[in-house]
């Protein structure tokens, strides 16, 4: 009786600390640098526009006269947006602030997709609309994955 007790202490006591630790939060997470983003913010618009034109061309497969004309439209959005970053301010805004911040964000996508349909073809423009809803699924599933349907 002894021998079998002696054995059950000893399974007992290895299943205890074969137990997993439970997780850490990192409580520095949001403060570590990000590489993407600091190579993201010394690149110039002029470099922006270019890669993103590139990119949008090796996907959609543009012409000469359709990348000229993307290029136009993107060196303007990254001008745009590298000004809005520069004259940041520190404190948080209002609620007004960020209403009014995103109906200029709204109506800056609604400009953008109305040039978007001006420079592309019918079939370039549905690629297009395609990888972006591709894109948006994956930042929102990256956020919450709990959403992802099985």
């Amino acid at each position: 009786m002894k021998s079998i007790f002696k054995i059950l202490v000893l399974l007992f006591s290895l299943s205890v600390f074969a137990q997993q630790p439970p997780r850490q939060v990192n409580s520095e997470r949001g403060k570590l640098p990000n590489n993407r983003i600091k190579a993201f913010k010394t690149l110039t618009p002029e470099q922006e526009a270019t890669l993103w034109t590139k990119k949008m061309t090796l996907e959609l497969d543009l012409n000469q006269n359709q990348q000229d004309q993307l290029y136009k439209l993107i060196l303007a959005k990254t001008k745009k947006v590298k000004l809005s970053i520069e004259n940041k301010t520190e404190e948080y805004p209002s609620k007004e602030d960020i209403y009014n911040m995103h109906i200029s964000r709204l109506d800056e996508a609604i400009a953008m997709k109305e040039s978007l349909k001006k420079i592309l073809t019918e079939e370039q423009f549905a690629q297009w609309e395609l990888m972006k809803n591709k894109k948006s699924l994956k930042t929102k599933y990256r956020k919450n994955p709990s959403k992802i349907k099985k």
